[in-house]
């Protein structure tokens, strides 16, 4: 199946600035959603071994995670809209087939982040008052890999349009999945994978909260620490089963120079992170610099990782008859003026949030058994 060579509807800016755009929100979403990832496993993991050992100072650690799961959640549903509307701009003959293809899935994702919402709620309640959590976040962190699968599964199935046709036939009430692609776990792995590293650096900023106890910070800032010096060695792993699942065409069209250097960025981040946390892991005090270090690093590497993601999208659509650089244009710079003024006002409101919220005053954060 070949895509037509015309779309009918112009894209209402360049190709380039279009790109820029979603690819810069689409790393600030991922490193959002690592994040949540990343917490949720921490909540789990602190929450059932300062139980076991009845333990304060690891269930206030978890709790301290626990309180800001909600606002994480936030970042990761507004952060997510932007990059997916670019998406169906510049993608849309292909995501719009995918996803009424799988209607029912991709619809599922409404409901199943509100449920995701309301857990994140109760655990950060609960963990604040000492109550156990781990059912509570083991049903978030279930539900936000669901959605995440959701999403790896569209996202693949956008670029095998080899497929539609026979799904269509088989049904076309949406209730189906897309055949076996061997790429599509790897995708859902790699961004798993990323939690570990952003959502342990993530933890070990928590250590330089005001008014914690000098115990539970060392624990969130080693742990925390220690949490992503091991998520680099995964998601290093799992990057390299993405590569080796594309097809032979897609990984000759990636061996350019330019694609060569977006995975030499992905791997610089990651080489910058063993650092950091490896020093963040073996200092006798936590340091707020030190901590957002790490996490610059992190989305370094992600920045790369998207980039590398990109060039995979491209080259196999272009492949099957889609090339998104060819798409017809007719910008208004105006309205796109407009937009870049009101986007990098959000980013400066979204930093005044955090500034407001990092002076607020200090609630008791110990948790008590």
């Amino acid at each position: 199946m070949q895509f037509p060579h015309v779309d009918p509807i112009p894209i209402p800016a360049p190709v380039w600035l279009m790109k820029a755009l979603g690819l810069l929100t689409l790393s600030l979403h991922f490193f959002a959603v690592q994040a949540l990832i990343g917490s949720l496993l921490v909540v789990c993991y602190l929450s059932l071994r300062g139980r076991a050992a009845k333990n304060e100072t690891i269930l206030t650690a978890a709790a301290v995670v626990a309180r800001r799961l909600p606002i994480v959640m936030t970042y990761v549903i507004n952060l997510g809209v932007p990059p997916l509307l670019f998406a169906q701009v510049l993608y849309g003959r292909a995501l719009y087939t995918s996803s009424d293809l799988i209607a029912v899935s991709w619809i599922a994702v409404i409901p199943l982040l509100m449920a995701c919402y309301w857990l994140l709620y109760r655990t950060s309640d609960r963990a604040s008052r000492g109550e156990p959590v781990i059912w509570h976040a083991l049903g978030a962190l279930a539900i936000a890999g669901s959605v995440g699968q959701i999403y790896s599964m569209n996202m693949t199935l956008m670029l095998r349009p080899e497929t539609w046709q026979a799904m269509y036939a088989h049904t076309a009430t949406g209730l189906q999945v897309p055949p076996h692609d061997p790429s599509m776990q790897p995708r859902w792995l790699f961004m798993m994978a990323g939690g570990l590293i952003v959502g342990g650096l993530w933890t070990a900023i928590h250590s330089n909260l005001r008014d914690l106890d000098v115990q539970v910070k060392m624990l969130l800032k080693r742990f925390g620490s220690g949490l992503a010096l091991a998520g680099v060695i995964v998601e290093m792993g799992v990057g390299g089963l993405v590569h080796a699942t594309q097809p032979d065409s897609v990984q000759q069209g990636l061996g350019t120079s330019y694609y060569e250097g977006t995975a030499g960025l992905w791997a610089l981040g990651a080489l910058l992170v063993l650092l950091i946390a490896g020093y963040q892991f073996a200092s006798s005090k936590p340091s707020a610099a030190v901590a957002w270090a790490g996490a610059t690093a992190a989305f370094l590497s992600i920045a790369g990782a998207v980039l590398y993601r990109d060039g995979i999208r491209d080259i196999t659509l272009r492949a099957k008859g889609f090339d998104v650089w060819n798409r017809t244009e007719n910008s208004n710079w105006g309205v796109i003026g407009l937009f870049l003024v009101l986007f990098v006002a959000g980013l400066a409101a979204a930093a005044w949030l955090l500034r407001v919220m990092k002076q607020a005053k200090s609630v008791p954060e110990q948790v008590k058994l």
